[in-house]
């Protein structure tokens, strides 16, 4: 198995344990699509709607989260992923699948796991990255401002993975 298909089945697999089980198929189609079986993460995040921006404030409003971490998330997206939610680091992960990390926010699966709000447990889409990220970063930093990117760029050195 290639290191994308090893995150793709890691994905599938996180998939399967948190998110909820898709909708029947409509009784005129007999055909399911990637998906929706979780098989294609790709394919998923390129029809994700919306900009960081949007995902953004999306996630805030679902974890309750103030409006003012807003902007350090997206700093933080943006030195982690490049405001790509179909980043996949498998060069960091050596290409072990479950420790790859993914999406927006670079999660490693075993933290999205541990952070994902119920019924929201696809690491591939945008919005539940960041929910998982915003749960992660509130227990353990406090807020945004506390993380070790964010403080290193506040003295003017490199940015720090969270």
């Amino acid at each position: 198995m290639d290191g994308i298909a090893a995150v793709e089945a890691r994905i599938a697999e996180i998939r399967s344990r948190f998110a909820p089980p898709p909708p029947p198929p409509a009784a005129s189609s007999t055909a399911v699509s990637r998906t929706a079986s979780g098989a294609d993460f790709a394919s998923h995040l390129r029809t994700a709607m919306g900009d960081a921006d949007t995902w953004i404030d999306t996630a805030l409003a679902r974890t309750g989260a103030p409006q003012s971490w807003a902007t350090g998330l997206k700093e933080i997206a943006a030195h982690e992923s490049s405001l790509d939610p179909t980043a996949a680091n498998i060069a960091a992960s050596g290409g072990n699948p479950a420790k790859t990390p993914l999406g927006l926010m670079q999660m490693l699966p075993s933290t999205f796991a541990a952070h994902a709000q119920p019924g929201h447990g696809d690491i591939a889409d945008p919005v539940d990255n960041l929910c998982a990220a915003i749960d992660y970063i509130k227990k353990r930093y406090g807020d945004p401002g506390h993380t070790p990117g964010l403080q290193a760029l506040a003295r003017g050195d490199p940015y720090v993975g969270y």
